[in-house]
């Protein structure tokens, strides 16, 4: 399906907020590098070639861009728009720049270096990348010594961006809320929204249809954050 970014999602969410543009992303992006994982990568190993944009799985190879770079010894991150002595060329860092120019109201996507913590690691930020994205990307963590690359791929087969049936969606959503620290609303409003769903979104509650059953999602907040208290599926008639 093609793609539809998070920065259209039909909820109010804040901009400057990193926290929740991760959990407007997480769950697509999640989805999409599972599939990957199974469609393309396997048991296959990695080679990427910076200097011509490519990255080779086995023998199939893909278009890439440079997102950022985490540094384990300094425990930083490195935007690649801010790489100035890498000596690659501009469109080597186009996700970066690209998301930079799309949401300058973010300090931690407009800030060339910053500490890595458990909400700003390579993973997570990468997630955003891929969520904000204007066209179907995955990213890849290239390990090396003293840090890793992660890059933004493109060009992957089509079966990775179909569209999640409902099941999948909630399947997914129950899975991602026990292990990622996010805002249950935004993460639900996103994957559904991503998924060419029209959610109905209340403070409390979320419906999506398919056509043939109703998925519904119970919601607190509790300190500024939501929380799903409930996930259900109706028939429609």
């Amino acid at each position: 399906m093609d793609k539809i970014s998070i920065l259209t999602a039909p909820i109010q969410f804040d901009k400057s907020d990193f926290l929740s543009l991760l959990s407007l992303s997480a769950g697509n992006a999640i989805l999409h590098q599972e599939r990957m994982g199974e469609l393309v990568i396997g048991e296959n190993g990695w080679n990427v070639d910076v200097k011509n944009r490519l990255i080779k799985f086995g023998s199939r190879t893909f278009d890439c861009g440079i997102i950022g770079t985490e540094n384990y010894y300094s425990q930083t991150w490195l935007w690649g728009w801010a790489n100035t002595e890498s000596g690659l060329s501009e469109a080597a860092y186009a996700p970066a720049r690209r998301l930079k120019r799309n949401i300058p109201e973010c300090e931690e996507i407009t800030t060339a270096k910053f500490s890595l913590d458990e909400l700003h690691s390579g993973h997570n930020l990468s997630m955003v990348t891929v969520g904000a994205a204007e066209k179907n990307v995955c990213y890849y963590r290239c390990p090396y010594e003293g840090g890793a690359l992660f890059v933004q791929i493109s060009g992957l087969p089509e079966e990775i961006f179909e569209r999640a049936g409902l099941s999948e969606i909630a399947n997914r959503i129950v899975n991602i809320i026990s292990s990622l620290y996010c805002d249950h609303r935004l993460l639900c409003a996103g994957i559904l929204h991503q998924n060419g769903y029209a959610p109905t979104i209340t403070e409390t509650d979320i419906t999506a249809s398919d056509g043939e059953k109703i998925l519904s999602i119970s919601l607190e907040n509790i300190g500024g954050l939501y929380r799903i208290t409930g996930i259900s599926f109706r028939d429609k008639n």
